[in-house]
């Protein structure tokens, strides 16, 4: 009867050991899937820089960001093609912002939208594709203060469902 106990604890000891490997490989997948986003329902951020235009792109002063959301790769897609905008992974870069807006609109999925809005004064000439009398890229908008960031928040026709002032 110890023989059978004996083996009975070894194969619980197997079983509970093969039980921890299969977590950490799960978790070790769960870690990719986020960073690649869009895989089995796992969650992700991604950003839309509007400053930094290709071909058929209009420049404007900010850098749209999601986050924890199941559609990255859509969200990407969409900056690429409707903006001919620069997409990334990860949150929009923080140098140069003035202050943001955090849009009210409620997500499907939970995730929430940021427009960052930036001092384009240094990136004028490298930006665009469309260039202004001086030669540097012309924007739709160029905030310059917090107040013009909270103006542009505070906009209906901007932000149909509201947004709020944000600071970085």
């Amino acid at each position: 009867m110890s023989s059978c106990l004996t083996h009975h604890h070894s194969l619980f000891r197997l079983a509970s050991l093969a039980a921890l490997a299969a977590l950490v490989a799960c978790d070790a997948l769960a870690s990719v899937a986020v960073s690649a986003g869009d895989f089995g329902g796992a969650t992700a951020d991604a950003h839309c820089d509007r400053r930094y235009v290709g071909d058929g792109g209009q420049p404007a002063a900010f850098c749209q960001e999601i986050t924890a959301t199941v559609a990255a790769s859509q969200f990407a897609d969409d900056c690429r093609t409707k903006f001919s905008a620069q997409a990334g992974p990860g949150l929009c870069p923080r140098p140069e912002i003035i202050a943001g807006c955090k849009l009210l609109k409620k997500n499907d999925d939970k995730s929430e939208v940021w427009d960052w809005y930036y001092d384009v004064s240094g990136i004028l000439s490298d930006a665009g594709t469309h260039a202004g009398a001086d030669g540097g890229a012309t924007f739709d908008d160029l905030p310059k203060t917090v107040n013009d960031v909270a103006g542009l928040c505070a906009s209906r026709a901007r932000y149909e469902d509201g947004a709020e002032l944000a600071r970085p």
